[in-house]
Formats: C-alpha cells, sequence, structure tokens
C-alpha cells in the first residue's frame, strides 16, 4: 500500500508539472497504430515520446525501440480494460479528482463547476490537456494491472519463485535461495513480465502505420 500511495503521488505531480503543448498537434492527427481495435493517434504518440530524453523519434534505430515499449504499454491498458479495472468505483473516483484537480490550471475561476462542455472547451484550446488525462488514466491502469500480473504474484507465489530458481540457481552467488531472494524475485518480476507481454501479443491485434511512422524520421 505504501508503495501503491507514493506511485500515485510521484504520477500526479510528474504529469501536473508537464504540461507541455505538442509541437506535432495539427488539425489533422493521423491514426499511428491500432491496439486491441483502439485508435492511437500520431499526437499521443510524440506526446508520450517527447517526455523521454532518450527517445529520438527522427532516428530510425530509436523510432524502433520506442515504437516497441509504447505497444507493449498499449497492450497492458488494453488488458486491464479487458478485466474491467477501467470500471471500479476507486478508478472512476481517483480519475475524477486528478482532473479536478488538472483543470484548476486551466480555469481562472477555481471554483467553476466542471461541466461537459468546459472541458471540451479546454480540450480545444489546450491540446496538452487531452494527452495529460489519457496519460493519467493509462498510468493507474497500467499499475494496477502489472501489480496484479507481475509485482504481486513475484512476491506471493512461492512455487513459481522456487521452480524459477531452481532452473537458475547457477546464475546467483549462492545456492540457498533465501540468501539472494531479493535478486531473484526481480529477476522473477522480469520473466513474468515477458511472458506476460508474449501472451498479450498474440490476444490483441496489432497493426502500425508504417507510413504515418516513417514521415517522423524525415
Amino acid at each position: 500500500m505504501e508503495k501503491r500511495f507514493h506511485f500515485r503521488k510521484l504520477l500526479v505531480s510528474l504529469l501536473i508539472a508537464a504540461s507541455v503543448v505538442v509541437k506535432a498537434q495539427t488539425s489533422v492527427d493521423p491514426t499511428v497504430m491500432t491496439v486491441a481495435g483502439k485508435d492511437v493517434p500520431l499526437s499521443e504518440f510524440v506526446y508520450i515520446a517527447g517526455k523521454n530524453n532518450e527517445v529520438n523519434l527522427t532516428d530510425s534505430a530509436s523510432l524502433h525501440t520506442y515504437l516497441d515499449l509504447f505497444t507493449k504499454f498499449k497492450l497492458k491498458v488494453a488488458e486491464a480494460e479487458s478485466l474491467g479495472l477501467d470500471t471500479t468505483q476507486g478508478f472512476i473516483n481517483e480519475l475524477k479528482g486528478y482532473q479536478e484537480q488538472l483543470v484548476k490550471s486551466y480555469s481562472k475561476d477555481s471554483g467553476e463547476v466542471l461541466t461537459p462542455e468546459k472541458i471540451r472547451c479546454i480540450e480545444q484550446n489546450y491540446p496538452e490537456y487531452k494527452h495529460l488525462m489519457q496519460e493519467y488514466r493509462d498510468g493507474i491502469l497500467l499499475f494496477e494491472v502489472s501489480d496484479r500480473e507481475v509485482w504481486s504474484r513475484a512476491s506471493s507465489d512461492t512455487a513459481g519463485l522456487e521452480a524459477f530458481f531452481e532452473q537458475s540457481k547457477q546464475k546467483y552467488s549462492s545456492a540457498d535461495l533465501d540468501a539472494v531472494r531479493g535478486e531473484v524475485i526481480a529477476d522473477y518480476q522480469n520473466w513474468l513480465d515477458n511472458q506476460w507481454t508474449k501472451r498479450l501479443t498474440g490476444k490483441y491485434p496489432i497493426k502500425v502505420y508504417w507510413d504515418v511512422l516513417k514521415k517522423l524520421t524525415k
């Protein structure tokens, strides 16, 4: 619970501080990829990339690396939605609370009622608002589903952890699991994540619009 609280607090702080206008925002926002039947606009793809200093969309190698990470991210969000994690009251309340907090930075009247019309007006005048909301929404879902499928499982699945250790104990400094438990759990988490990602890749259809992506490297 403490890890979850600090993650939420950090996520909110980073997103509120990151009110950056998307440089690639245009009147026409083409679809860059489709994951699990949902279109991802180019502006969102570019926006997330712009927050990572290691991503250079004009470089083909960097673009492909980022595309792979972004696709895995969207696959996990799709899985969270499939599990109904976006319909829980806790999720709805948290997203609404963030929205109310974020809107204050775009409104002169801190007491202004948040109506659908007000939200549409903000989205039209501040393109980054929509991306911030989408990023926060997906971030919550990513955390929840990853905790369920990887982090908590790695800590609670004693039999799975022991089997994983037995298969790879030669790489560790001790043959005693308790002596290297922290290191083994970290490796087990990575293994679980990789296996999970492979399953998701086979479960959800992915379509990349390369004609759109290639324009970024020109």
